[in-house]
């Protein structure tokens, strides 16, 4: 049974979260593995410093999630403070501007990185896009907190199509959506979803499709240039040479943009509507 368990993963949680709030979080995710590899059952967790509590299922890639958000802060930009600090003033004007800013969280999952964004950027409007019904019935339960988060039970490409999905890996973040006239998901884009909230300007786009990167940055690239923080997974390595990566540079090249990496996220910033003077 040790053999499943680590010292070092524990002390990281109890380190992120204190002793007894990472030793519970920690023993959720481990213990159902040894009981029930196939256990899936959604669980409430509480986190210090979280507003309130989280959905998640133990023993799957839900805690890894959980862990890149919260406790290894992959979507926080204090490592970067001169470009933290120009998007917290493009924010502020848009605001003073009677404008709303939108932030698309492409690839939701269940809807973590999303309430990250509600509590960084509570006046924002939030549209977290998820196909998956297993994940979007979690992602409701977590943005149910936030007024400012709409979930969208959809895909999201370049245009508005069919998708079908397929689970290679049959875990929960693993969800590809495959352009298909004939699929079972609609699609939405990002200028559809911007339309949806009055007086809308485009402010951060998080993107983690698994592969579809391919074709959401193909065609109806508007919004590229305007939207202040593009936030980026590729998945080339998925495999079938779908040329995420391409498709994605040939967009966001055709103007001058900062680019940092961290964790499994590379983020990219527009000169032309932050820089600061």
């Amino acid at each position: 049974m040790l053999r499943f368990l680590s010292l070092r993963g524990w002390r990281q949680a109890v380190a992120s979260l204190g002793l007894k709030h990472g030793t519970v979080a920690y023993l959720l995710f481990k213990l159902p593995r040894l009981i029930s590899p196939a256990s899936r059952n959604v669980m409430r967790m509480r986190l210090p410093g979280v507003s309130h509590p989280i959905w998640l299922r133990p023993a799957t890639s839900d805690w890894f999630v959980m862990e890149k958000v919260f406790i290894n802060l992959e979507y926080s930009l204090s490592k970067w403070p001169e470009h933290e600090r120009a998007l917290r003033v493009r924010y502020d004007s848009v605001l003073q501007r009677g404008q709303t800013p939108v932030i698309v969280d492409a690839g939701a999952h269940i809807g973590l990185t999303a309430r990250w964004f509600a509590e960084q950027f509570p006046r924002a409007r939030i549209f977290a896009v998820e196909p998956a019904p297993e994940n979007l019935e979690i992602l409701r339960r977590n943005a149910s907190f936030y007024p400012s988060i709409t979930p969208i039970d959809a895909a999201i490409l370049d245009r508005e199509t069919h998708v079908r999905l397929v689970n290679k890996y049959d875990q929960p973040w693993a969800w590809e959506a495959w352009e298909s006239e004939s699929g079972e998901v609609l699609t939405v884009t990002v200028a559809s979803l911007l339309s949806r909230e009055p007086n809308s300007v485009p402010f951060i786009v998080k993107v983690d499709i698994e592969g579809s990167e391919a074709e959401l940055f193909r065609s109806n690239l508007d919004w590229v240039e305007q939207t202040p923080l593009i936030v980026l997974e590729l998945h080339d390595w998925l495999g079938g040479w779908r040329g995420t990566g391409h498709a994605v540079f040939s967009s966001l090249c055709t103007h001058r943009r900062d680019y940092m990496q961290r964790g499994e996220n590379m983020f990219s910033f527009a000169h032309s509507v932050l820089r600061l003077h």
